[in-house]
């Protein structure tokens, strides 16, 4: 207790010290306050940079870890020549054939039209059945199926015909429209990949099976309707034999400058409405986020189990979970040089510290003499010294970290290629490490003078 009373009583000496000689410390530290603001500054900016890269990284393969299972229809090769897709070499697979239909079996189509998917409601999809089996068996709480489509929409015949979007005027974009891609997925897949709105809300459980499906789209597809505020009914419709109508609840957040359009629509909807020449080339897909302790062991198990649940000549192939460089090791060996550079900076600003800090001791004979006769013991006389550097250059440190989140909050980090879902509060390590260094610094300079303090006795207070 005694000499943690000592610490803080040499701390409030010395911040008084630095108040006294406040025109010399403030002239002496203006560099250290200016390399501590552009340390930090680089150390945060590097931090952001990795951070961006890593959300664009699990914006296009998922979450660290994220497992793709992929099922596939095949049979083993028993050395037909005439097997369709056979793949070289004996023992190898091919995609199973699908045998044209014979009359009878066109006639049992005929007889079951009314049967259909789209008359029914009811998606014929023993596929994504079969995920969501597996999903229940195993209660995966981050999954989703996916499968990628097209579909023709009024609306675009619209904009590439006349430029208008519901007959109102829209500006056409650098490279012309684009046809959008329609990506069908269940709700978990907005926290896989995440995609946040700007504005609506996300696709949810209770939109399979309505009149009019709900769908997202993302900025690209936004801008191309002008922007249109979507809390106002915003209905698109698609052509071709069975016209539909679908209403945009939701806008995701702009991902670039260069993404494409996109259209989310809920899996089991797109099941049952999408055209039927993608009937039978769609490819199902289900995502995992597996996390890091689990990735190995849902690796080899949920494969097995898919392919047990769709049962004989299914295989399932497992893709992703490979870890990925987002620039880490890149930026730890950039921050490790811009912290030496910096530490170098703030130790010759820190010299004019030293310099101030030198002459005050000299100026400070008759008193540290003084207190050395009533009883100063050297410990309390060094540290009183020795803290004075240390405050001065903690205060530097802390201003030129306020500095340097002044400056990331003005600079436009869009237009630097630095694109983030969300501007992050101020990296803890830049500000620690700014502030961390001006303090080892200004102890470093505080040594001297605290020993040429030590040395000065009582009888010096007369000499003086």
């Amino acid at each position: 207790m005694r000499f943690l009373n000592q610490i803080i009583g040499a701390l409030v000496e010395a911040w008084g010290e630095v108040r006294v000689q406040k025109a010399r410390v403030v002239l002496s530290l203006v560099g250290v306050v200016a390399a501590v603001a552009a340390m930090s500054t680089v150390i945060a900016l590097g931090d952001l940079i990795v951070q961006s890269n890593k959300e664009m990284m699990e914006a296009w393969s998922g979450r660290a870890v994220t497992l793709t299972l992929v099922p596939q229809k095949v049979q083993e090769d028993q050395g037909q020549g005439d097997s369709v897709g056979a793949m070289t070499g004996s023992g190898g697979v091919v995609v199973q054939e699908i045998p044209a239909p014979d009359a009878d079996t066109q006639q049992d189509t005929e007889g079951t039209a009314g049967w259909t998917a789209e008359a029914t409601g009811v998606a014929d999809d023993p596929v994504g059945s079969a995920m969501v089996t597996v999903a229940d068996r195993f209660d995966i709480p981050f999954w989703s199926r996916t499968e990628t489509g097209s579909l023709n929409l009024a609306e675009m015949a619209e904009l590439m015909n006349r430029g208008t979007f519901h007959s109102r005027p829209v500006p056409v974009p650098e490279y012309g429209f684009q046809v959008p891609q329609v990506q069908a997925v269940d709700p978990a897949y907005q926290t896989i990949f995440r995609l946040e709105t700007a504005q609506g809300r996300w696709l949810r459980s209770g939109d399979v099976n309505q009149r009019v499906t709900p769908v997202v789209i993302n900025a690209a597809m936004w801008k191309y309707f002008g922007m249109p505020d979507v809390r106002d009914p915003l209905v698109i419709s698609t052509t071709g034999d069975q016209p539909q109508q679908l209403r945009v609840v939701g806008v995701l957040k702009s991902s670039g400058n260069w993404e494409s359009p996109v259209v989310y629509v809920p899996y089991d909807s797109w099941q049952i409405m999408k055209p039927a020449d993608q009937q039978e080339v769609s490819s199902s897909s289900m995502v995992v986020w597996a996390g890091e302790t689990q990735v190995e062991e849902a690796r080899t198990a949920l494969p097995s189990a898919l392919a047990a649940v769709l049962g004989e000549g299914w295989r399932v192939d497992v893709m992703g979970g490979e870890d990925f460089d987002s620039g880490q090791e890149s930026l730890g060996m950039i921050r490790t040089v811009v912290m030496a550079i910096g530490a170098i900076v703030i130790l010759l600003g820190a010299l004019g510290l030293l310099n101030v800090a030198v002459v005050t001791v000299r100026q400070r004979i008759r008193e540290i003499g003084i207190r050395r006769a009533m009883g100063a013991s050297a410990t309390r006389v060094f540290f009183a010294v020795f803290l004075e550097s240390v405050v001065a250059t903690f205060v530097a440190g802390v201003i030129g970290v306020g500095l340097a989140i002044i400056v990331l909050r003005v600079v436009p980090l869009d237009q630097m290629g630095i694109f983030l879902q969300e501007r992050p509060p101020f990296p803890t390590s830049a500000a620690v490490a700014g502030v961390g260094i001006a303090s080892a610094v200004g102890a470093l300079c505080g040594i001297i003078p605290a020993f040429a303090a030590i040395r000065v006795h009582p009888i010096d207070a007369i000499r003086y």
